[in-house]
């Protein structure tokens, strides 16, 4: 048992080492770079010092203060290096920091390395032992959480006091927080004292409530995820592909999934679940997960194999691929039966190490994004793609020194080979620095005639000649885009529907066109043909529900299937997918 004069001293000593905390990321973040002028030495620093004091404060409590210290100077070090490492890639560090995933990684190494070091600190190749791995991550989640919403409830009390004082014209907690470090004293502070508290109370604030709170969602994901597995036959694949959205639903599912069944394992079969409804519902889950992760790799690649590797996709690759092995090999612990739990603990181990060293290897040259993405880009030019499809605006601006050199490269070859072209659309994407204009003025040469772009119908029906190219830029330029891309059932990614809606006898024609985004959703627009010109009018109204309809790409392919009717209400509509569209701003 703790005596008050120990639980004192410790939690003084513990919101003095926040309060430190504090002190040093107001001057980490607010003052050295005003001090120091090289912007590496800045970054290195920078996250140095924020990396050390985030892992000394996640390590107070299961860890002794100077052990703790010496294992956070280690990691934050070692950290530190690797993105400053990783850094050297870009000519400028913001434009590194503006990329994102060198900063995802970093944190990732700190996150998921500190349970390892915690388990460590507490027994000899305690890293190495499950139970231990298990509880130190949990306990660090729980810890941390309710520390910082200790340091929420302090600023609550103080604003509030504040708030108080005020109204006998006092200002003395308000002129307080207004120095400039004091904000970053006060959470410091209140954070050391608050994981001080929880530490003492471990007892009471376990994660035991948390794991139990999202064992219960198991059997929930599992029906929903039985009813997706048992509607892909009938609903068929076409919207799991050609968007990340559903890539990134998958892994999440895919994410889900793995953590609910590493509640439901615990860290041994004492405190597994043992009901035959909770055990069968994880053993269920992990047969079935295989199928989420499994799609959306098969997504990830399409889209890589259609556009090439960038960063995004580089990334996007290596979380779907570790997706599928967790599940895969979650599957193949249940498969095997006998000791399958105990199976599925080893993988949790084992994928957090790889997911380490994936982490790290991404801040160095075994693992640059970026170089894969251009020689990637470089393959596809050699393989005769378009030249607009190739990703030269993110070569110039976005993949760092590599990048910038695979351009130069390109633009030789282009000069060898006398694609001036090419040649002429690498010069304007070193000249402009946003990709939205680089884009627009590349789009304008596809966008001079309209002819023919976008399928009509009803069958048999034509725009008159020029029609399309009497529209404003920015809405020919949308136009060639949707028309671009294709929807589930192969169609063109575009369609309009002419029809005399008005009443007879006006000899008036209008359009309503529907056309894919790049959210993978669709925009419906209506236009009307005077002099055979086309005017956008807006956008149609559905007089079935009164209101401007939000609609799926695949009404599109009800349209070239032929499953529309163009119908008298009282005035002609187009009804097609529940909607009954009339060209009415």
């Amino acid at each position: 048992m703790i005596r008050p004069s120990q639980s004192a001293t410790t939690r003084l000593s513990y919101a003095f080492v926040g309060a430190v905390a504090g002190l040093s990321a107001w001057f980490l973040i607010e003052m050295v770079a005003d001090l120091v002028g090289n912007a590496r030495l800045v970054l290195l620093l920078v996250s140095a010092g924020l990396g050390f004091f985030s892992i000394l404060l996640a390590l107070l409590g299961p860890v002794r203060l100077v052990p703790a210290a010496a294992a956070a100077t280690i990691m934050a070090v070692l950290s530190a290096a690797l993105l400053l490492w990783a850094s050297f890639r870009h000519v400028d560090v913001r434009a590194f920091l503006d990329h994102g995933y060198g900063l995802a990684a970093y944190f990732y190494l700190l996150a998921i390395g500190t349970p390892f070091v915690i388990a460590a600190l507490q027994r000899h190749g305690g890293w190495r032992h499950y139970g231990m791995l298990f509880d130190a991550a949990w306990e660090l989640v729980v810890r941390g959480a309710a520390a910082w919403l200790f340091v929420g409830v302090v600023w609550g009390v103080l604003l509030l006091s504040n708030e108080l004082l005020g109204l006998v014209g006092l200002n003395i907690i308000e002129d307080l927080i207004e120095i400039d470090a004091m904000p970053y004293l006060i959470s410091g502070a209140a954070l050391g004292l608050g994981i001080a508290i929880v530490h003492e109370l471990r007892e009471y604030v376990s994660p035991f409530l948390v794991i139990q709170l999202l064992r219960v969602l198991l059997p929930a994901l599992l029906v929903v995820l039985a009813i997706f597995v048992l509607a892909l036959p009938v609903r068929g694949l076409g919207n799991l592909f050609g968007q990340y959205s559903a890539a990134a639903t998958l892994l999440g599912v895919t994410a889900a999934g793995v953590t609910l069944i590493t509640t439901a394992i615990h860290r041994d079969n004492d405190l597994s679940v043992q009901g035959p409804v909770m055990r069968g519902a994880a053993w269920g889950l992990s047969l079935m997960l295989p199928v989420p992760a499994l799609l959306a790799l098969w997504a990830v690649w399409l889209r890589v194999n259609q556009y090439g590797l960038t960063p995004d996709r580089v990334a996007a690759l290596i979380a779907a691929g570790v997706a599928t092995i967790y599940a895969l090999a979650y599957a193949g612990a249940v498969i095997r039966r006998r000791g399958w739990r105990a199976r599925q603990r080893h993988v949790n181990r084992w994928m957090a190490l790889v997911s380490l060293a994936i982490a790290a290897a991404w801040l160095t040259p075994l693992l640059n994004a970026e170089r894969l993405s251009t020689a990637s880009q470089l393959a596809r030019y050699e393989r005769g793609i378009d030249n607009d499809k190739l990703a030269l605006w993110e070569m110039a601006h976005l993949w760092g020194k590599v990048g910038q050199q695979g351009l130069a490269r390109l633009k030789a070859d282009a000069e060898a080979g006398g694609d001036e072209a090419l040649v002429a659309l690498i010069s304007k994407a070193n000249r402009i620095e946003s990709k939205w204009n680089f884009e627009a003025e590349q789009g304008d040469a596809d966008i001079s005639n309209m002819d023919g772009i976008v399928p009509v119908r009803p069958e048999g029906r034509m725009l008159p000649p020029g029609a399309l190219n009497s529209l404003p830029g920015d809405d020919r330029r949308m136009i060639v885009d949707a028309c671009k891309r294709r929807v589930a059932g192969g169609h063109p990614g575009c369609v309009m529907v002419i029809a005399q809606y008005e009443p007879e006898g006006s000899g008036a024609e209008q359009v309503i066109g529907f056309f894919t985004t790049t959210g993978g959703n669709a925009r419906i627009m209506s236009f009307s043909l005077k002099d055979g010109a086309l005017i956008n009018d807006g956008y149609p109204r559905d007089l079935a529900q009164g209101r401007y309809p939000a609609v799926e790409p695949d009404v599109i392919d009800d349209i070239f299937a032929g499953r529309f009717d163009i119908l008298p209400a009282p005035r002609w509509v187009l009804e097609v997918g529940g909607m009954r569209l009339f060209p009415q701003n």
